[in-house]
């Protein structure tokens, strides 16, 4: 059998390969990196207003409060009274021990349990 006769006999079936395969590469490199990806979902701990500011010390013990994106700047009196391993596990992400108040970085949630402030 010479290659001429090899390519008549199977020159339409490798045409089809071929074809299929540029096809599938196609949809390989540009179709499925543009479909939808499914997230995640992280599971964030549901917390009330009340838990925070009981981890804060109770009402009693905060000055004042500000949200400020992110941040919740909380002025105490006394600073011992806050738990702030406790508050880790509630959303607050980080804890900024200044002289005269913490600055609480926090999750969404926490942020707009204080949108409307005390």
């Amino acid at each position: 059998m010479t290659f001429s006769d090899f390519l008549q006999q199977y020159g339409l079936y490798m045409a089809l390969v071929v074809f299929t395969f540029i096809v599938l590469l196609i949809i390989f490199f540009l179709v499925i990196p543009r479909l939808p990806r499914k997230e995640k979902e992280t599971e964030v701990p549901t917390v009330e207003k009340e838990q925070i500011i009981a981890l804060l010390g109770g009402e009693e013990n905060i000055k004042e409060i500000a949200l400020r994106g992110s941040r919740l700047s909380v002025t105490l009196k006394d600073q011992s009274l806050a738990n702030i391993d406790e508050l880790k596990k509630h959303g607050v992400d980080r804890v900024i021990v200044m002289q005269t108040k913490l600055v609480l970085l926090v999750n969404k949630e926490v942020a707009a349990l204080f949108d409307i402030l005390p």
